[in-house]
Formats: C-alpha cells, sequence, structure tokens
C-alpha cells in the first residue's frame, strides 16, 4: 500500500500534467535555449566581454532553461497546493510527511527539468564531460526549484512572483555568470554562477574545477535549507 507521502507526491505529479503550459515548457524551453539560442549566447558573450563558443553556449543554455523550469514551476505549484495541503493536514496527514513530499517533489522537479535540456545538449553537441554537465545542469535546476519554492511562501501574486524569478535570473545569467567573465566575490553570490562556470568547462574539457562543486553544493543545501524553513514558518 502506498504511503500518504507517495499518494500526495502522484497529486502533484497529476497536478503538475494538468497544466498544459507546463508540458509544453518542458518541451520547449530546453530545444530553445539550447539550439535557438546557443549561438546567439556565444555572440553576445563577446560583446560582454566573455568567450564563450556555441558549443559553451549550448551548455549554458541547458542550464538556464533547467533553472528557469524548475523554479516557475516550484513556484506555481507550491501557491496551488496551499490549499489542497491545508486538508490534508485536516485529513490526518503529518506535517513531517507534508515536507517531506514537498522536498521530494522538488527533488524530482529539479532533477527531471535538469536532464531534458542535458539530453538536448548530448544529442546535439560533442561533450567533453557529459557527467559533469548534467550534475551541473542539475544542481542549478535544484538550486532555482528553492528560490521559487521560497518564493511561494512570500509572494501573493503570480505576476509579482514570475517577475522577480525573472530578475534574479537576468541577473544571475547576464551579470554573475560567465557569459560576461565574471569573477571574484559578487557574482559568486547568484545561485548560477558556479554551475553555469562547471557547465562550461564540462563542454570543453574533462578537467572540471572539483572546488566549484564544493561551492555550487553548499549554494544549493543553503537555499534548500531557506526554502524548507520558509515552508515550516508559513505552515506551522
Amino acid at each position: 500500500m502506498a504511503t500518504p507521502t507517495v499518494e500526495t507526491l502522484k497529486a502533484t505529479g497529476r497536478q503538475y500534467a494538468r497544466q498544459p503550459v507546463n508540458i509544453a515548457l518542458l518541451l520547449i524551453l530546453p530545444p530553445l535555449f539550447v539550439l535557438g539560442l546557443s549561438s546567439a549566447i556565444a555572440t553576445f558573450s563577446g560583446v560582454l566581454g566573455g568567450n564563450l563558443g556555441e558549443r559553451s553556449g549550448s551548455a549554458i543554455g541547458a542550464v538556464w532553461a533547467a533553472a528557469l523550469l524548475s523554479s516557475s514551476a516550484a513556484f506555481f505549484l507550491l501557491r496551488a497546493s496551499r490549499q489542497a495541503d491545508d486538508r490534508l493536514l485536516i485529513a490526518g496527514l503529518g506535517r513531517p510527511a507534508l515536507y517531506a513530499t514537498h522536498a521530494l517533489a522538488g527533488a524530482v522537479l529539479g532533477v527531471g527539468s535538469g536532464t531534458v535540456g542535458f539530453l538536448v545538449v548530448l544529442l546535439t553537441q560533442d561533450i567533453a564531460s557529459p557527467i559533469d554537465l548534467w550534475l551541473a545542469v542539475v544542481v542549478g535546476a535544484v538550486a532555482y526549484e528553492a528560490v521559487g519554492a521560497t518564493l511561494a511562501f512570500f509572494v501573493d501574486g503570480d505576476l509579482e512572483g514570475s517577475f522577480i524569478i525573472l530578475l534574479v535570473f537576468m541577473l544571475d545569467a547576464f551579470v554573475a555568470g560567465p557569459l560576461g567573465g565574471a569573477t571574484g566575490f559578487w557574482p559568486s553570490l547568484f545561485p548560477l554562477h558556479h554551475p553555469s562556470q562547471i557547465a562550461v568547462d564540462a563542454a570543453l574539457t574533462e578537467d572540471v574545477d572539483r572546488l566549484r562543486y564544493g561551492w555550487a553544493v553548499v549554494y544549493m543545501l543553503i537555499l534548500l535549507g531557506g526554502a524548507g524553513l520558509a515552508h515550516v514558518r508559513r505552515s506551522g
């Protein structure tokens, strides 16, 4: 017999699939960023002072697509599930089980959206280290899933939440990422800085800086912890 957590997770999946826009974004956004924007990313990188080729542009496009997919989906799913969560608690589902369900759903969302973008790159580009690229895309997706989840507990309007996600993403992608060759302390404070750098390295070489993994994972865990704390405080 399935546990309440598993049943709730299945219901979350059905809720995600019930919205046609979610499926459309999942199928359209990764190919658009990886195939349609890779050349533009490489060209724009030169304008901003970076030095990205089309292969690196495709890798970064996968990170961007996964981040936008996971953050927007987490934001809208959690906002839509508030009343359902209350009913589940009244029906006897414990809060730890509810928190575990949302955490597991977020992990599945991040890994799934990251894998879609990764597969598009893998099918269209010669990547030096595919496993490093996949890990970079998934870490970036999960980090942004945490951003979207946190916003869902503090931002009341769908439009306002979407605007904040896009604003953070634009600063992350165009100011703090490898697009313009950003380095130093301040760029590293953005969620996609290290995953994007890992993706660029993975596209070109098997010698990926392992220290970046440490920073990327630590930042991801901090964001997940913040999302979990927001969940507990707002639903407690």
